[in-house]
């Protein structure tokens, strides 16, 4: 068909929208759209994986932290058990005032001595503290227990 005959000056309105965009316009404009959605598509799903991954990373050292400060409070609770081993009201005050950030209590410390609380004998403390994490609120997955024990002999 010569060129003169496809085009005879007029234009047909169903080749253009009604700001006068082509078809092959309007399917590229939605090609971008598309690209944009799933450019936040990506970008939701691979936060979720980031922040999760920074949140699992922030509570590992918090658990760390926690069972060494345990570790530590519990120690010198023995250490103080070695000379007074039959103050268990006074081992176990000592053993949470040691570790005041974690929120311990009495209750939580236990003191005993085996064979028995004299010379030549050894005491053993015990502390337990339930440890939640920021990522097993948003899981609903129970608190981790930390224990922490220490032995020494009496003097």
């Amino acid at each position: 068909m010569p060129r003169d005959e496809a085009f005879n000056g007029t234009c047909d309105r169903s080749d253009l929208s009604q700001d006068g965009v082509t078809g092959t316009s309007r399917r590229r404009s939605r090609r971008r759209r598309g690209f944009a959605a799933q450019a936040v598509v990506e970008f939701a799903i691979g936060s979720i994986v980031f922040f999760g991954v920074i949140l699992g990373t922030i509570d590992y050292g918090r658990v760390i932290f926690m069972y060494s400060e345990l570790q530590n409070a519990v120690r010198e609770g023995a250490r103080y058990a070695e000379v007074q081993p039959t103050d268990t009201t006074g081992i176990q005050n000592y053993v949470v005032t040691k570790a005041p950030q974690l929120g311990l209590t009495t209750s939580s410390v236990t003191v005993t001595c085996s064979p028995s609380c004299t010379t030549g004998g050894s005491v053993t403390v015990v502390a337990t503290l339930q440890f939640q994490a920021f990522t097993q609120k948003l899981l609903h997955i129970g608190a981790l227990t930390l224990n922490a024990s220490a032995t020494n002999a009496i003097e």
